[in-house]
């Protein structure tokens, strides 16, 4: 191995202490108190005293705007909160889950309607009375029913009373009554 000049023993030595030197200013940096911060000294002024009023008109301007600024956070929070109806939301992250997906619609529970019997499906064809019993005639598709007050149509629709201008029905699944007018008297 090959002995070393004295001008680079002397440049190793010199690597060693400053490398030295920097590593215990950096471990006595991280031991060290945060509490010793330096804030940055406010301009002179020309005037005297205008220095100390402006101090007392506005102390501590960092603090107070970091105060101001916490604090519209903290009323941001709180409104999102209040619109969200979430009594204590935990505090959301840059990282946590998001929903595209519209909120689900609330469900009310509202009875269903009461069902109500269909019309009449039978367009009105003609009538006749014979005796002073009425026989209606209507039509549905290619049939013709001849319907009496009494009859069952279809056993559906039961015919209670009859007359040349309309009828009145029972729809029998139901047990709805219904009225029919006929759109001529003959």
């Amino acid at each position: 191995m090959a002995e070393l000049s004295p001008a680079r023993k002397r440049i190793a030595m010199l690597i060693v202490v400053v490398g030295s030197a920097l590593i215990v200013e950096r471990v006595v940096a991280l031991m060290g108190s945060d509490a010793e911060v330096v804030e940055p000294a406010a301009p002179s002024s020309t005037r005297p005293g205008a220095n100390l009023r402006s101090k007392a008109a506005n102390p501590a301007p960092e603090a107070a705007a970091v105060r101001v600024q916490l604090s519209r956070l903290d009323a941001r929070q709180r409104s999102l909160a209040d619109d969200s109806g979430a009594e204590s939301a935990p505090p959301s992250s840059l990282f946590d889950a998001v929903s595209w997906q519209p909120p689900a619609a609330k469900v009310v529970d509202e009875p269903p309607p009461d069902p109500v019997a269909p019309p009449f499906p039978y367009a009105y064809l003609g009538g006749l009375s014979e005796d002073g019993i009425r026989t209606t005639f209507f039509t549905h598709g290619d049939r013709v029913l001849p319907v009496k007050a009494g009859d069952t149509v279809d056993a559906v629709y039961r015919v209670e009373q009859m007359n040349e201008k309309n009828m009145t029905l029972t729809y029998l699944p139901l047990s709805q009554s219904l009225t029919v007018t006929f759109r001529s008297g003959g």
